[in-house]
């Protein structure tokens, strides 16, 4: 199944009145969820992995429950929620998966 492009307009989880911006990935189920790939998030400067998901969560309910057991990453390496987001910092989020 193809997966949904992030859009060249404005995003759908961008919320204006911040300092910085960083982008989501979005895999598995958040991203068949939110219909995006990836989004622009924007945020204050002094803001954390978990400050994001708080505004991720806003903008997309339907994936709020999903966040507790996401495992998020920067640059390859998984971070904790307390790690402070740089401007323009990619963060992956990834979600728990079963199967077999």
């Amino acid at each position: 199944m193809p997966r949904p492009a992030m859009s060249s307009g404005p995003s759908a989880c961008t919320r204006s009145g911040a300092e910085m911006e960083i982008v989501i990935e979005l895999y598995g189920a958040l991203c068949r969820l939110t219909g995006a790939q990836r989004c622009a998030l924007e945020l204050p400067a002094s803001a954390t992995v978990a400050d994001a998901l708080e505004a991720l969560a806003a903008r997309f309910p339907e994936i709020a429950p999903r966040l507790e057991n996401t495992a998020c990453a920067v640059a390859d390496a998984l971070v904790a929620r307390s790690a402070q987001l740089d401007h323009g910092t990619t963060l992956a989020l990834i979600p728990p998966v079963s199967g077999g």
